[in-house]
């Protein structure tokens, strides 16, 4: 079997072997685009609609070339499915063994360094841990692999995690006593190792930030590198290439610095009153950043007198300790790594005082116990450029929304990605067939305030007609809450609202119900997959813009304006339409699924940019009539009874 059609064709390998598998065109050209990406050393981008088989699409062309391939994902959930489920039955279908090896980020092993100090801190002797440090006493000699999820019903305060795992900035390397013994270092090592390693998007760009600073290659050399659920790069990219200077990170390392110094000889008491008056200093600026806005530009906060004083005096304190710590870093590894740490946090601070780099934007956040100032990039083009230039494989990258209008050009800009090949696939499903798209012509403008009451009234029948489930997917947790006061008297449908349980949990509730009503806003509008009679009808009250007040949109519509650009139609409107593909994409998830889709945002059909969203869209019949999606409803219902 050398061939993706040997192996996805009508009479291939699968079809002959699997009774669910279906031959599809859309799989096959996909596989063999790939197959070719991947000889060739090319880059390709491909949407692939729902229901295309897009995991073996890219997965057998990988498999059979025995290159070296890391496939990356958005979420550990599709991370742990590839591993533990697609990729043993194509192995085991296919009849091979390569070295196939799962890698999380560093904060999902154990650190052993840290736990060790942490045995001999007050931390663990709080009741709610006590448990947990019993545990761990005896699972570090048992596990093979360290990873947390291990013991994940003895932990009770997630807080503790930070005491127990590894930072890329606290971990100490080659000079920790417990580096040959690292859970970390040992699951680098098996990956190094690794004919297919399967990774997440959030690990590949942390290795990306790194190596872009010079300190070299976390991830293996490899001949691919797939990269699915693609649509998530731009954001994930945007913060991994970002840098943070926040009060947690200050605590964190006084944290530290009291473990490492009480491990050395007079270390303490030459850190003891610089450490306090850097304290003291941080404490003063929480409470002056309390009183600022939650959100914002720090373009006026370092005007505003009172922020100057506590900040001047915050880095004034932090310079006194690090010279009171510089002669002690000979005496301790973790005494120089918090000395490295510190002067680098100077550093940062610094520039986030002078906001001298005209290619970001800095902004920050402010809470009452918290506050956080960032610098993030206007575009990751570059940045991506320069990694994908230093990193000589092929690319395939694939989700089943990246087209704006049928057209990759959006994304292309985003990552610089301009020169990839792209493919184009529609959903094998037929959506004339299983669904209806239903646009109320007459709610008011999403804006007015009589919106969310006249929707929720206009939605009863539908929601009266469907026997199986509902999505109502909103904009903001604001009219989340306010549908879940008004659906709670005026539907028998068994009521699940996004946090008050467990999201995984909610969900399996909801499937067993086959007929609940779920109110969810952003985690719940991707990456939520119920098939079959449990999901018959999908609600979105708005289009998913951005808010323009986020600083980092704000920056970044004024630079593209200012560019020559229209940021609405360069920016917003392509965000919110991927956005509102994704929560579309929640209705048919099989080849027998059959539901109505309602947008309950008149911009659609009122304004000019309308037939953008709708041409981004499956290719499904649209009615105005309420009566007709309720009709519609009662057709599945009549189909599926007994």
């Amino acid at each position: 079997m050398d061939s993706v059609r040997d192996l996805l064709g009508a009479d291939g390998l699968l079809a002959q072997q699997l009774d669910s598998f279906q031959p599809r065109e859309q799989q096959m050209l996909m596989a063999e685009t790939i197959a070719e990406v991947m000889a060739e050393q090319q880059v390709l981008i491909v949407e692939a609609g729902t229901g295309t088989g897009k995991t073996f699409a890219y997965l057998l062309p990988a498999l059979i070339s025995g290159q070296k391939i890391i496939v990356s994902t958005g979420t550990k959930t599709l991370q742990d499915q590839l591993y533990t489920k697609d990729i043993p039955l194509l192995l085991k279908l296919l009849g091979i063994r390569p070295k196939v090896r799962l890698l999380k980020g560093r904060n999902n092993y154990l650190c052993l360094d840290r736990y060790h100090k942490a045995t001999l801190q007050p931390v663990s002797r709080f009741p709610e841990n006590k448990p947990l440090f019993a545990h761990l006493k005896q699972w570090i000699h048992q596990t093979q692999h360290g990873e947390l999820a291990e013991v994940v019903e003895y932990i009770e305060n997630h807080m503790l995690l930070a005491n127990i795992t590894s930072t890329a900035e606290n971990c100490l390397g080659a000079e920790c006593d417990h580096y040959q013994d690292c859970f970390v270092y040992r699951a680098r090592r098996r990956a190094l190792d690794a004919d297919l390693l399967v990774i997440n998007h959030h690990l590949l760009f942390a290795d990306m930030a790194i190596k872009q600073g010079g300190f070299g290659e976390l991830l293996p050399s490899a001949d691919v590198l797939v990269l699915d659920e693609s649509h998530q790069i731009p954001e994930i990219a945007g913060r991994f290439f970002s840098q943070l200077f926040s009060s947690r990170q200050c605590h964190e390392l006084l944290s530290d610095l009291l473990a490492e110094a009480g491990e050395v000889d007079a270390a303490f008491a030459a850190i003891s009153e610089p450490h306090e008056h850097l304290k003291r200093a941080l404490r003063d600026a929480l409470l002056a950043m309390s009183q600022m806005p939650d959100r914002e530009s720090t373009h006026r906060l370092f005007k505003t007198p009172m922020i100057i004083e506590a900040f001047d005096l915050l880095s004034h304190h932090m310079q006194q300790l690090a010279a009171a710590l510089e002669p002690l870093v000979v005496q301790s590894p973790g005494l120089q790594n918090t000395y490295l740490r510190l002067t680098a946090m100077l550093d940062l601070l610094s520039d986030m005082q002078s906001q001298a780099d005209a290619n970001h934007v800095y902004w920050f956040e402010a809470r009452d116990k918290y506050f956080a100032l960032h610098k993030s990039p206007l575009d990751i083009a570059d940045p991506l450029q320069a990694f994908r230039a230093a990193f000589d494989t092929a690319w395939v990258l694939t989700s089943a929304t990246l087209t704006v209008n049928q057209s990759f050009a959006h994304f292309q800009q985003q990552t610089g990605f301009e020169d990839a090949r792209t493919l184009l696939l529609d959903s094998p499903f037929d959506y004339p067939q299983q669904a209806l798209l239903l646009l109320p012509k007459n709610l008011p403008e999403p804006n007015d305030f009589e919106f969310n009451p006249a929707m929720f009234d206009y939605v009863l029948p539908l929601l009266e007609q469907a026997q199986g489930g509902v999505f109502f997917l909103f904009t903001s947790h604001r009219s989340l809450q306010m549908a879940a006061r008004f659906f709670q008297d005026k539907t028998n449908k068994p009521l699940f609202v996004q946090g008050t349980a467990d999201r995984n949990q909610m969900l399996d509730s909801f499937r067993q119900a086959g007929n609940g009503l779920l109110l969810g806003a952003a985690s719940f509008w991707e990456g939520v997959d119920v098939s079959g009679t449990s999901l018959s009808c999908v609600i979105i009250d708005k289009l998913p813009f951005a808010h323009p007040s986020d600083p980092v949109l704000k920056a970044r519509i004024e630079h593209i304006n200012k560019h020559g650009g229209k940021a609405f139609f360069d920016l917003q409107v392509p965000k919110a339409i991927i956005a509102l593909k994704q929560g579309a994409g929640r209705l048919i998830r099989g080849e027998q699924d059959r539901g109505v889709l309602v947008i309950c945002d008149r911009r659609l059909i009122s304004k000019g940019y309308g037939p953008m969203f709708l041409n981004s869209l499956p290719d499904m019949p649209v009615t105005h009539d309420l009566s007709a999606a309720v009709q519609f409803l009662q057709n599945i219902e009549a189909d599926t009874g007994p």
